[in-house]
């Protein structure tokens, strides 16, 4: 009874308090309610920025590239052959999401005429920049560049004939003064000679991603396999010239290193590039092409590319059942691109052509995986290693954008001390609260311990009254922190400058794992505290607490 009577007495005593110790205690509930506040944000704002620039750099380049092996330091990808069978075995490969094929290629943009009018003359202004143009095929995922649109449309790339629409970022729209719908140069460097290509801006985009903006440009692949002379494109033609009433059949190759030999019908392989024959029935003509390089080991001539075939089909009317000829040269009329037909002096020949549209599309620049948990990437990166050829270079997304994850990385450090910084200022507080009101009572507590108390019973209220303080600080930072989370992820109030710091707004999430953790360990430390701190009270002598002044 009696030391429920000094419990409860010392426990209104602290209640009411006095001038000295009310702020002090109304400051000690600021100071952690700012700390909380702070530790909760800090996380947030770390933990956002995270995730929003991986997913960027991630959708942008993908997680795991798969490109030819050995050294390339160019802006170029290296052709390999693509496979079905290995895209399979990805696909199946638990964990994995998607998986897409490209190609890059380094080339110049220019931009439109610049108009100047000097007092004397006039002067037309033109600027380029030097870009990466991306190769899409039809596999490509096109989500989260369509997030990133700004202006005009994406575009699809096409099975037969490449499509000449292309994206820009907003950079190189503002740089070269382009807009949707511009017809615009491209400029590009085969090894041999230089290659002009024209293109239509389908789109403008805008990523944030400063690297990625300034540089890439998307495009159709077939582009980039063409100008890259991957693989061989033939078609046949009839010559204008018949030679001995025989008319001439040409095959016209393009691509791969143009040491072409042709195997026309069942023929054998030779470097023959045409056939000739009387025209005097219906019949289909057929080459195959492929092209050639010394094997410096065999020193024998083995293929280097994938081999294309063609057909013309011709349908001949002869007047008088005799090879269709021509005094001179065969007048022609096209049809359409694939039809003509040629007039002789005793008959017609109609010509259609069938191509594959070339061995350039079985090549590509390599293979962007994309995986379902980034937390597992090295794990992911071994067990598709494991279905990848060994000649082929697997290139993870932390390792070709390390300066940016290392970036990422060290946010973690800083938001580490802001944390152990914050929770140090919360226990320190509520241990010199503590101190304060025991010396403003000591005189009380000498008199409770004189009247019997015990020194566990005023301890106990003493920690009380701080987790008291500690209990309404920690509710009052997590509460305004939730709240300014929440207007944030739906007004986007606080704004940063994309240019520096990828994000036009600062990323607030709610990264509930972490503030239980936080708020755990902060209550923890904080008892702790208390307790030791309460500890002070067992020395107080009663003698001298009660003429304590």
């Amino acid at each position: 009874m009696v030391s429920k009577f000094i419990s409860n007495k010392l426990r209104k005593e602290l209640s009411t308090g006095n001038k000295f110790s009310k702020p002090i205690i109304k400051v000690a509930i600021v100071s952690i309610t700012i700390s909380m506040l702070v530790m909760l944000i800090s996380i947030s704002v770390v933990r956002g920025f995270q995730r929003e620039i991986k997913n960027k750099v991630v959708n942008f380049s993908s997680h795991i590239q798969i490109t030819s092996g050995g050294t390339n330091f160019s802006l170029e990808t290296s052709p390999i052959h693509i496979s079905k069978t290995y895209m399979n075995e990805v696909r199946n490969i638990a964990g994995v999401s998607h998986i897409q094929t490209f190609a890059t290629k380094a080339g110049i943009l220019q931009s439109n005429a610049d108009t100047v009018v000097y007092d004397t003359e006039t002067k037309v202004n033109r600027d380029i920049e030097g870009i990466i143009f991306k190769g899409l095929n039809t596999d490509f995922d096109w989500n989260f560049i369509e997030t990133k649109l700004i202006e005009g449309k994406t575009f699809r790339a096409q099975k037969t004939e490449a499509n000449d629409s292309i994206l820009i970022s907003n950079y190189l729209k503002k740089r070269l003064r382009l807009s949707v719908n511009d017809k615009i140069r491209g400029y590009f460097f085969n090894g041999k000679k230089p290659i002009v290509k024209s293109f239509v801006i389908s789109g403008i985009y805008e990523t944030g991603l400063e690297e990625f903006d300034n540089q890439f440009v998307f495009a159709d692949i077939q582009h980039i396999q063409k100008l890259n002379s991957w693989g061989i494109s033939t078609s046949l033609f009839l010559e204008l010239s018949p030679k001995n009433e025989h008319v001439r059949i040409t095959a016209n190759s393009v691509g791969g290193n143009e040491y072409y030999m042709y195997q026309f019908q069942d023929d054998v392989l030779s470097f023959q590039k045409s056939i000739s024959f009387c025209a005097n029935k219906d019949t289909v003509i057929r080459v195959i092409t492929n092209d050639y390089a010394m094997n410096t080991v065999t020193l024998k001539s083995e293929p280097v590319s994938i081999p294309d075939t063609a057909w013309l089909q011709l349908k001949v009317n002869s007047t008088n059942g005799e090879c269709v000829t021509a005094t001179g040269e065969f007048d022609y009329e096209s049809i359409n691109d694939s039809t003509r037909v040629y007039k002789g002096s005793n008959g017609t020949i109609t010509t259609i052509l069938r191509t594959t549209g070339g061995s350039q599309s079985e090549f590509i620049g390599g293979y962007e995986i994309y995986i379902q948990d980034f937390d597992k990437l090295d794990e992911m990166e071994k067990e598709i290693s494991f279905v990848t050829d060994p000649f082929q270079k697997m290139s993870k997304v932390t390792d070709m954008e390390s300066e940016i994850f290392g970036w990422l990385n060290v946010l973690d450090t800083n938001a580490v001390i802001i944390i152990v910084l914050m929770i140090m200022v919360a226990v320190i507080n509520i241990a010199a609260l503590l101190l304060v009101i025991i010396v403003e009572k000591i005189s009380f507590i000498g008199i409770m311990k004189s009247f019997g108390s015990q020194d566990y019973v005023v301890q106990k209220v003493f920690i009380n009254l701080g987790g008291y303080i500690l209990g309404r600080g920690i509710i009052f930072g997590n509460s305004l922190a939730f709240l300014i989370i929440w207007l944030q992820s739906m007004f986007g109030f606080i704004k940063l400058p994309q240019e520096k710091y990828y994000l036009s707004e600062v990323p607030l999430g709610f990264e509930w794992t972490e503030f239980i953790i936080i708020n755990f360990i902060t209550i923890c430390l904080a008892l702790f505290i208390l307790f030791i701190t309460s500890l002070f009270i067992a020395n107080i002598k009663p003698v001298k607490a009660i003429k304590f002044n």
